[in-house]
């Protein structure tokens, strides 16, 4: 490239800059896509068909290295209120039907930050964040309008769903005429009109509408939770007829969900453009955790699922897209988190967000070769039943208690000998799917080499061995904060008994941790049974940048790693509060409230 060539792309960069400033505030589109898998997008398996979200992807920025929670109340809430969801007492398990709490009230919700810079904003689809008092609900949240449902999942042509009390629900989807209780409001107001219209079909015409009768010159928040691709799998079986050839039923369902949703982005694109909104526009797309497998889902070659710390269950699918962006077409493996797009959507729009979000502006990075301002994010903390921790800081992830997870290629693959594409593994099978574990000759070929030998099952003997007194400390403050009630401004988030039935993870959920490898006797805190405490406590570590499918551990020989990582957990500890998880109450029953699901009972 020339020098006068090379000025003459700045300037076009600069000029383009310039044009977007001068613009002023753009309109905002947020799109949520319910337990999308990584694997269940076009632009990483060619197999499935999103020609709109692969459009909207290639033409704007794809993020390979975003971040969300793994399961759906807490990342929807750390969207909203740019907060790590241990830190608002949502980090443990999706709010159930009839449990009497709901997001944090003291929260500033990020549709409240944009009002005040003077959006109007809007809600269309899932709303997940409690209903019990008309105060959790959208519309009090600081959204203008909500059309969608309170619920987390329901049937996709009726908008209805059983009373979880009832029945097995959402594990095996109850046959349709038993699920008995409407949840699909108009604002306030149920809706029982839309009968037999698809969710993604219903969700896309009501934006339409909203945008064909707006002003385009005042700035617009769009918030867009999509009910796809949640259970129950149900989808018009046109979407179906492009996965023929795959045998198992669930991921031709699945699948036939997702391309009925490319659809519905493809024309809500369009009604932006022939609205006049498109030109100021600025659309985010995400999942809102990783693929269920069991239900239909991949995330091949990421290992683990939705519920998992793993990054199958934590890394999604997502994008930007603006014709504001000046570097169209780029992919970025810079690190981002859900928590970051309050800062990054509201300074966009020229407002300021609250003083106590953990997010970070984005814009820079997301535009330009600026690096990340994230250089470290906190997958979860959740003391509620076992301790469960995961951070990164730069390529290192750390994991405590993280529980079992494979990887599952996906059936359309049909593999015989199928490995996964950066790593060797040994094979072993299920009766419901292939699924691979690590292969202890690659660790060793790859590890086996320098003067970092010493094994983490030899360290751990030692009473000084790096990252076993900061596990410790780390478990003395959830014991000291286990039984009291939390103070200062979420005074309404206080620990609820909980029983294994209760527990969001449901069966894969571990007791509750026993603390009684402590000595009691011991004047000395540091006295403990240590052949207890870490038969109990699972450490594991992973260099995400070399090793993305999480196959090789290496808290064997990064024992200083361990330690430094435990330590940054430790320090935020502080801001913990204990999980918000409260008894169902038979008053939420929609047989009270003219079988619709209805605020009102808490």
């Amino acid at each position: 490239m020339t020098r006068n060539a090379e000025i003459y792309l700045w300037a076009l960069v600069l000029l383009s800059s310039a044009a977007a400033a001068s613009r002023g505030q753009p309109h905002i589109v947020l799109i949520v896509a319910d337990d999308l898998g990584w694997n269940d997008v076009s632009w990483h398996n060619p197999q499935v068909v999103t020609p709109h979200l692969e459009n909207l992807a290639k033409g704007g920025v794809i993020l390979e290295q975003s971040y969300v929670q793994p399961i759906c109340t807490p990342t929807r809430s750390a969207l909203l209120t740019g907060r790590y969801p241990f830190t608002l007492g949502r980090q443990h398990s999706v709010l159930k039907d009839n449990e009497p709490t709901g997001l944090t009230l003291n929260a500033t919700l990020l549709p409240q930050s944009l009002k005040e810079v003077g959006y109007s904003t809007h809600a269309v689809g899932k709303w997940h964040l409690g209903f019990c008092s008309w105060d959790y609900t959208p519309t009090k949240r600081g959204f203008d309008t909500f059309y969608g449902y309170y619920n987390g999942a329901e049937d996709y042509f009726t908008h209805r769903r059983g009373y979880v009390a009832d029945s097995e629900w959402p594990g095996k989807p109850l046959p349709r005429g038993k699920r008995d209780f409407l949840d699909l409001r108009n604002n306030t107001e149920p809706d029982g009109s839309k009968e037999e219209i698809y969710s993604a079909h219903l969700f896309a015409s009501y934006v339409e509408d909203l945008l064909t009768s707006r002003n385009p010159e005042t700035p617009m928040f769009l918030y867009l939770p999509f009910q796809s691709c949640h259970a129950p799998l149900m989808v018009p079986e046109e979407y179906m007829k492009p996965y023929a050839h795959i045998q198992d039923l669930d991921r031709r369902t699945y699948l036939g969900m997702v391309t009925a949703m490319d659809e519905a982005v493809g024309r809500v694109v369009a009604a932006l453009k022939s609205s006049g909104h498109y030109e100021d526009s600025v659309i985010v797309f995400t999942t809102d955790n990783g693929g269920p497998t069991k239900h239909g889902a991949n995330n091949w070659p990421l290992r683990g699922y939705k519920t998992t710390l793993w990054e199958g269950g934590t890394r999604g699918a997502a994008f930007i897209h603006s014709p504001l962006l000046p570097n169209p077409g780029a992919v970025s493996h810079k690190m981002i988190h859900v928590t970051d797009w309050y800062q990054t959507l509201v300074g966009l729009a020229g407002g300021v967000a609250p003083g106590d979000t953990d997010g970070f502006d984005q814009w820079a990075s997301l535009t330009s070769s600026a690096p990340s301002p994230r250089t470290q994010l906190i997958y979860n903390l959740d003391d509620t039943d076992k301790f469960k921790a995961g951070i990164r800081v730069g390529d290192m992830k750390l994991l405590i208690n993280p529980g079992n997870a494979g990887w599952t290629p996906p059936p359309e693959s049909e593999p015989t000998n199928q490995e996964p594409p950066h790593s060797q593994a040994t094979k072993t099978e299920t009766s419901s799917s292939k699924k691979y574990t690590p292969a202890k000759s690659y660790e060793n070929s790859l590890y086996a080499k320098g003067d970092k030998s010493e094994s983490w099952n030899h360290a751990r003997r030692g009473r000084s061995s790096p990252g076993r007194k900061t596990m410790l400390q780390l478990n003395h403050v959830m014991m000291e904060r286990e039984s009291t009630l939390v103070e200062g401004p979420y005074e309404d988030l206080q620990a609820v008994p909980q029983s294994k039935d209760q527990a969001g993870f449901g069966s894969d959920v571990a007791p509750n941790q026993d603390k009684s490898f402590i000595s009691e006797n011991s004047d000395d805190k540091d006295d403990l049974n240590l052949d207890y405490f870490f038969r109990n406590v699972d450490i594991q570590l992973y260099n995400i940048k070399d090793d993305p499918d999480e196959r090789v551990d290496l808290s064997k020989i990064e024992s200083d790693t361990v330690e430094d990582l435990l330590q940054t957990l430790l320090k935020e500890m502080p801001r913990y509060v204990a999980a918000d998880i409260k008894p169902g109450d038979p008053g939420a029953h929609p047989k009270h409230w003219n079988n619709i699901w209805s605020p009102g009972w808490c």
